[in-house]
């Protein structure tokens, strides 16, 4: 059974990525300029998590693991595992829902959305983890579960990824492109975070209800190509797509194709 308004220390998790990481004069890898609006800081982002149960354990790790930041704190809420809803994963108004389901031969292993508001930012936001070939034999390990899914969820608070290139040195961050992957955040991470974050805005979009599950608004999008827009480039395993919608408001989404994948 899940557990609402779950946190976990990750301490230790920390601790480990500084230890490892070299020293950095300034983090440089946001996600354009997305980032939710709070009139407060640190600011509380609720996580609603529609994953069955053998993705439970990753949710909450990675969701303990980017409330490890001084700037947010994730609170993980119980939501829905029908199979419509995992399907559809549409995002709540000001918050996070995370799911998984057999979504086919799409060629992606998970993604990332976001819908951004005229002001550009960030109002509600998704993941969604491919099951199709996450129960391959090459992916479905433990390593590979944890590190995806904390580098959605990393996108769904507006950060990019460090480096893209499989062959470069590992960084050691679930934000980086490397086999065999990392699954935590680093101290590069944190101190994108603390840039993104360093100000408060006029209003918010983060849902402020304490940890309820908000109503969900509008499609989050599709699972092809063809509901995401259009493609603002693809480089090595990863493409952004963007798509606006009646409202004015804008869903940007980042994808991870498998490995070998090269085409649509």
């Amino acid at each position: 059974m899940k557990k609402s308004l779950t946190k976990v220390s990750s301490v230790a998790v920390l601790t480990a990525a500084l230890t490892v990481m070299p020293t950095i004069s300034q983090a440089n890898h946001s996600w354009g300029t997305y980032h939710w609006a709070s009139t407060v800081s640190p600011f509380t982002l609720t996580v609603v998590n529609s994953t069955e149960a053998h993705w439970d354990s990753y949710v909450t790790q990675a969701v303990a693991d980017w409330s490890a930041s001084s700037k947010l704190d994730m609170v993980e809420v119980e939501g829905s595992t029908n199979k419509r809803t995992r399907r559809q994963c549409n995002a709540p108004t000001g918050q996070i829902r995370i799911c998984n389901d057999t979504y086919g031969q799409t060629g992606w292993l998970g993604i990332a959305g976001i819908n951004i508001d005229t002001n550009g930012h960030i109002t509600r936001g998704y993941t969604k983890m491919n099951d199709t070939y996450f129960d391959t034999a090459f992916y479905d390990q433990p390593d590979w579960r944890q590190s995806v899914t904390c580098q959605e969820l990393g996108h769904d608070i507006g950060l990019g990824h460090q480096d893209e290139n499989f062959n470069n040195q590992s960084l050691f961050s679930c934000m980086d492109y490397q086999n065999p992957p990392y699954e935590y955040p680093n101290a590069h991470d944190y101190e994108q975070l603390e840039i993104i974050y360093a100000h408060t805005d006029s209003y918010n979009t983060v849902d402020t209800s304490s940890g309820s599950t908000a109503p969900s608004k509008g499609k989050s999008g599709s699972n092809t190509p063809a509901g995401w827009g259009i493609s603002m480039g693809r480089r090595g395993n990863v493409e952004y797509f963007i798509r606006q919608d009646e409202d004015g408001s804008r869903w940007i989404t980042s994808v991870r194709w498998v490995d070998g994948y090269d085409g649509h």
